[in-house]
């Protein structure tokens, strides 16, 4: 594997890892709270912000799916 791509995978892994880490963060932090009560709208927010970390990290995922088919093929 060429050192440039190695170097992007640590990269994007390390990206992933954190997008993960936060993820994971705020599911507990909205586990905490009551939905259909006084949290409701910091429920909402919280959950849109899991669910945009988590597009993201699956956007890396590709990448990082990427790197490697584009290493594999030369």
């Amino acid at each position: 594997m060429p050192l440039a791509a190695n170097n992007n995978l640590n990269t994007l892994y390390a990206r992933q890892r954190l997008l993960e880490a936060e993820i994971a963060r705020l599911e507990g932090e909205l586990g905490l709270l009551n939905p259909d009560g006084d949290d409701a709208d910091r429920c909402y927010i919280l959950d849109v912000q899991c669910r945009a970390l988590q597009e993201e990290a699956t956007k890396l995922g590709s990448s990082i799916s990427d790197v490697i088919d584009r290493d594999l093929q030369r």
